[in-house]
């Protein structure tokens, strides 16, 4: 008796060894899947800008990375005495303008010279819906607890989610033509009181990334959350908010990674490695209560 569904996932060419370079650039649940990578001791980086959930900003983030460009004065505000980037993540903000800057040039050349040599990139858009500024019409990754009444939203349709994706391709293959690009969606809900944005925004992105990987080379799509909503379909896979998946979902999603896109002296070496990190875990723990 089967008791779910099974998704069937593309599988590549060739299967990656535990020296595998990964990069990323995404949303919030992008940065569980890079971290995970981390804790395995994999060479990686990700989210240059922080987090970023909609393809738009994602696509600028490439651009400002592909073109080694720097951001302009009007990309920077202050604001409860601190001054943020409208592209990056509040980790970025600093009480001191120079700072900011420096931290965002350092981090984006810095992502430059790891994307060069990656061996995969993983694209993880998350939402349609963008913030805008109301006197530009400025598309902002962050809006860092400015008034709401200075924003208004939208959705971008498939054709201009498509576009951006399409540009993202192009922004990482300038830098390295022969890595794998994988795609996948996040699984995250974003508008728990209107379930109905939330599937249109969903659909759109979705849309949009096959759009994007038919017919191209090296370019795959990895269901995260074909895998979560079908495959796994039970709010026990969730977290108590009923938005984000739990970690046993996440552990489920990312072993499935590992399985499709690694060699089986990769996943030997991944559970030698894991037993270490839960017992230096454990460890921690144990001193940390005495």
């Amino acid at each position: 008796m089967k008791l779910s569904t099974s998704i069937n996932i593309p599988v590549p060419k060739s299967k990656f060894s535990y020296n595998t370079k990964l990069v990323g650039i995404g949303s919030c649940f992008a940065q569980y899947i890079m971290e995970h990578f981390k804790n395995l001791s994999f060479d990686i980086s990700y989210n240059p800008n922080g987090i970023v959930y909609n393809s738009y900003s994602i696509a600028e983030s490439l651009r400002h990375i592909c073109n080694n460009e720097h951001y302009s004065d009007d990309n920077f505000i202050k604001n409860n005495n601190l001054w943020h980037s409208w592209e990056h993540h509040g980790n970025f903000s600093s009480k001191i303008k120079e700072d900011i800057i420096e931290n965002i040039n350092t981090t984006r050349v810095n992502f430059y010279n790891k994307l060069k040599d990656a061996d995969i990139f993983i694209l993880t858009p998350s939402s349609s819906v963008v913030y805008c500024l109301n006197d530009s019409n400025r598309i902002v990754s962050n809006c860092h607890k400015y008034p709401g009444n200075k924003f208004h939203t939208r959705i971008l349709s498939v054709k201009e989610n498509c576009q951006h994706i399409s540009q993202s391709i192009k922004y990482i293959r300038n830098i390295n033509s022969k890595c794998l690009i994988i795609i996948t969606l996040s699984p995250v809900r974003h508008y728990p009181g209107n379930l109905i944005l939330n599937a249109r925004s969903k659909a759109n992105i979705l849309s949009a990334i096959h759009d994007n990987i038919e017919n191209k080379e090296n370019t795959l799509y990895f269901p995260s959350y074909e895998i979560l909503l079908d495959e796994l379909r039970d709010y026990r896979f969730y977290n108590d908010d009923m938005l984000h998946p739990s970690n046993l979902a996440r552990e489920i999603i990312f072993k499935k990674f590992i399985d499709i896109f690694f060699d089986n002296n990769c996943k030997n070496q991944i559970k030698e490695v894991e037993k270490k990190y839960k017992l230096s875990l454990h460890r921690k723990m144990n001193s940390n209560a005495k």
